[in-house]
């Protein structure tokens, strides 16, 4: 369960919990935060409700799913997708294009941002 408030401060909040709770194989229900809508919501991986009714109706739906193993496929791909070696691998990939597009060869002779 991740109950999040709904106000001002979890408006860009992006919980890192919610994979690593699905990686648990467990269906998840959540407020309607914006990074869990999209993708998670929007993929079926995650229950979203918003009220206190709304909220119980949709544990009860996520302890009752009658789909649960072709869910945790579901939810096993697209982890998969996202897991912290393929963000590296992406992140590394664009670090290397840019680089390479600047013509550094001396990593001495990049600038440093603080």
């Amino acid at each position: 369960m991740m109950p999040f408030a709904l106000n001002k401060s979890t408006k860009y909040i992006s919980p890192t919990k919610t994979p690593e709770y699905l990686a648990g194989g467990k269906p998840v229900v959540s407020t309607s935060i914006t990074d869990v809508v999209e993708p998670y919501g929007n993929e079926g991986l995650v229950f979203i409700a918003d009220t206190a009714p709304a909220f119980v109706e949709a544990i009860d739906m996520a302890l009752n799913s009658d789909n649960d193993d072709l869910w945790l496929q579901k939810v096993d791909g697209f982890l998969a997708g996202i897991s912290w070696d393929k963000t590296y691998e992406t992140m590394s990939h664009l670090m290397k294009l840019t680089l390479d597009s600047k013509k550094i060869t001396d990593p001495k002779k990049m600038k440093t941002y603080v």
